[in-house]
């Protein structure tokens, strides 16, 4: 198994060979220079041209999920007003119902003292007669 470096050193040898070889001007070597150097450029602006089709896709997305989520909150909000109203309509309702209750207690204590005060007057009377 060869190790990392003497992997290096062979890499570099075959550089510096071929290096070598273009001095010598070898028309072909040139050539196979000139398609390596191309095929890099090529690479280099296919994998920026995918990286910013990707940040647009990533862009556009983020936009619409932001969007969503503000319709989401808006309807949130929506509903939490609703369910306010109809909370404070029922307070409303409980409170006129509570309040009825009290005045019909009110009206039968009131009936109800009447009702005593009348007797006692009534017996007050006939004690004063029978006397």
């Amino acid at each position: 198994m060869e190790s990392s470096t003497e992997k290096m050193d062979t890499v570099v040898a075959e550089l510096v060979s071929f290096f070598q070889a273009l001095k010598s001007g070898s028309l072909f070597h040139y050539l196979i220079l000139l398609a390596v150097v191309l095929i890099g450029m090529a690479l280099i602006i296919v994998a920026v041209a995918y990286q910013r089709i990707v940040i647009k896709r990533s862009q556009t997305a983020s936009k619409a999920t932001q969007e969503n989520f503000e319709t989401i909150a808006a309807d949130l909000r929506k509903r939490a007003l609703e369910v306010k109203k109809q909370d404070e309509g029922l307070r409303k309702r409980e409170l006129e119902v509570k309040e009825r209750k009290q005045q019909q207690v009110l009206k039968r204590s009131q009936r109800a003292l009447k009702g005593s005060v009348s007797h006692i007057i009534t017996v007050g009377l006939r004690d004063i007669q029978h006397k």
